[in-house]
């Protein structure tokens, strides 16, 4: 029996109905409210509640949905790497990974996890 083979993308993002990322349920794989969600993508909260899968959105929300499987392989779980980006990280001077992605700094993130993949502490 072969195992199945690793998805480039994380269905819990995505809308089973068209399969576009949603905005609804990348805050909820992520962990974010959609408040913070907005706030990650700098757009407005009620914006992304009415049109979760607008077309304008897709961009935004494919990067944080790459970072989300990148959190997912590093961590082994999404429920692991969501209370990753919640506790005071020593690399950030004490702050919380998720303080960075509120600023939309992405670059910050990966470059955490790309240390942790390569074994040292983050």
């Amino acid at each position: 029996m072969t195992s199945a083979p690793t998805l480039h993308f994380l269905p819990e993002t995505r809308s089973p109905e068209t399969g576009k990322l949603d905005a609804r349920l990348t805050a909820r794989t992520l962990g974010f409210s959609m408040r913070e969600l907005a706030q990650a993508v700098d757009r407005d909260a009620s914006g992304l509640s009415k049109h979760p899968t607008s077309d304008r959105l897709q961009p935004l929300l494919q990067t944080l949905d790459d970072l989300a499987l990148h959190l997912r392989d590093v961590f082994g779980s999404l429920e692991t790497a969501r209370m990753w980006l919640r506790a005071p990280n020593p690399v950030l001077a004490g702050q919380t990974p998720i303080t960075y992605l509120l600023r939309g700094d992405t670059v910050a993130i990966r470059k955490l996890l790309i240390m942790a993949e390569t074994g040292m502490l983050t």
